[in-house]
């Protein structure tokens, strides 16, 4: 089963299509909250027809709609890089064990257990179309988006990344707790999630926008074009 997008192939490095249309957004973690997601949408007046939104990843788990983040796959507007709460369901879905499980549920994975195992195998197979990264074209600018950090001194590196570098691209918090501002060539900005931050932080070119929606802290959403006429 592929996304909503019905990509006919595993595409670990997506390049998207600059917008010409409308404007791109970047959204944080948003860990089951679709309301509050909508709500924001709302108050930016996001136009379904011409704008586009795009996910650093970790859309399910911790909130209350996880099962509604999912369903955002099902929009023709809306794009993900894959989050390591994605990858959980993944691994948990194929291999079933308790070790696997137990790691899940104790990361907020217990509301899979009042769903149909046939929904969350779907869910696990739609699921591994995400990519690990997606390149974002904008106006003079490149833009990648990358769930945890990117590690690479290069954007071009991560079409030759080794395991550690790609499970690091999804679990790692090395750039942030070793305030790492070394930039990351062959792109303009780096955005991602996973790790709370009290406020956007930009490392070098590398910025970090998850404040925590599951803990009633602000769910992040960068306007593009308006980040980058400010930079």
């Amino acid at each position: 089963m592929a996304t909503n997008h019905q990509l006919s192939k595993y595409q670990p490095h997506l390049l998207l299509p600059e917008n010409k249309a409308g404007r791109d957004f970047i959204v944080s973690d948003l860990h089951g909250h679709r309301e509050r997601l909508e709500t924001a949408l709302k108050k930016l007046k996001f136009s379904p027809q011409q704008d586009r939104l795009i996910s650093v990843g970790d859309l399910i788990d911790r909130g209350p709609d996880s099962p509604g983040c999912l369903d955002l796959l099902q929009e023709p507007w809306f794009w993900a890089v894959r989050g390591n709460h994605e990858q959980m369901l993944i691994e948990t879905e194929a291999a079933q064990t308790d070790a696997l499980w137990s790691r899940w549920l104790m990361n907020g994975g217990s509301w899979v257990l009042q769903q149909p195992d046939i929904a969350v195998k779907n869910w696990a197979e739609q699921l591994k179309y995400l990519p690990i990264t997606i390149t974002l074209p904008c106006q003079d600018y490149q833009v990648g988006i990358c769930h945890a950090e990117y590690t690479g001194t290069h954007w071009g590196d991560r079409h030759k990344a080794d395991d550690d570098a790609t499970i690091s691209y999804l679990w790692g918090r090395t750039r942030l707790k070793s305030h790492n501002n070394q930039p990351v060539n062959g792109v303009d900005w780096v955005f991602s999630g996973h790790t709370i931050v009290s406020d956007v932080k930009t490392l070098g070119n590398s910025v970090f926008i998850e404040r925590g929606a599951y803990l009633d802290n602000p769910l992040t959403i960068i306007d593009l074009q308006h980040w980058l006429i400010g930079r």
